[in-house]
């Protein structure tokens, strides 16, 4: 079961390295995080890779001092592979194929975005092998709000909130960015509800085995 979970947090953040590549393909905006982390990487003259690692080991920190479960395996996984694999992928379609000005397609990269971060962000929360630091954010936000706010609402004020500061340090500001800041909380609690009836799923398997 333990190798099912850490494929699961392993699937999880490679979907979010490639949500991250096709927001920045299709330039329509961002995911909030992402734009944070693009405004900052763009006002220091950072590499964006190297600039997410940064942030987020940040983040960690204050996790660790939080609530110190939220992290494993996972979590590191989610550091140090999504911005530079984002990296990677954005360099290898920029030089294969050139800088994507069909509408459509820039549309398909943005859905295709939107469905993957979403999708990731509740594979890897619901494997609990770790979550990237910033998706840990709000949950922890939530718990220690007692419940007097859902994750749904927690998600939505923090992602404006990092949108707004990227917006202020030059980062672009598109549709996707807002989107993501009021649906992607709502589609990860979604998609979360349909991973855990899988693992729980998978769990009962593996325990009538034994």
């Amino acid at each position: 079961m333990k190798k099912i979970k850490l494929t699961y947090s392993l699937i999880g953040t490679l979907f979010i390295s490639l949500a991250v590549s096709f927001f920045r393909l299709a330039d329509f905006g961002t995911d909030p995080y992402t734009m944070f982390n693009l405004g900052f990487s763009g006002f220091l003259n950072m590499e964006f890779g190297v600039f997410i690692m940064i942030s987020s080991l940040a983040a960690l920190i204050l996790i660790y001092f939080a609530d110190r479960s939220m992290i494993g395996i996972g979590t590191l996984i989610n550091i140090f592979l999504v911005g530079n694999l984002s990296d990677v992928t954005v360099s290898t379609y920029l030089n294969l194929f050139g800088t994507p000005d069909n509408l459509i397609l820039r549309v398909v990269f943005s859905i295709l975005g939107i469905l993957s971060l979403s999708m990731g962000a509740a594979l890897y929360i619901e494997a609990k092998e770790g979550v990237a630091p910033y998706d840990a954010l709000p949950i922890i936000v939530t718990d220690k709000l007692d419940g007097r706010f859902s994750f749904r609402v927690v998600r939505v004020v923090l992602d404006t909130a990092f949108a707004l500061i990227g917006f202020l340090l030059g980062a672009t500001l598109g549709v996707n960015t807002i989107l993501t800041a009021f649906f992607l909380g709502p589609l990860i609690q979604f998609f979360r509800d349909v991973f855990q009836k899988d693992l729980n799923t998978k769990e009962l398997k593996y325990a009538t085995k034994k």
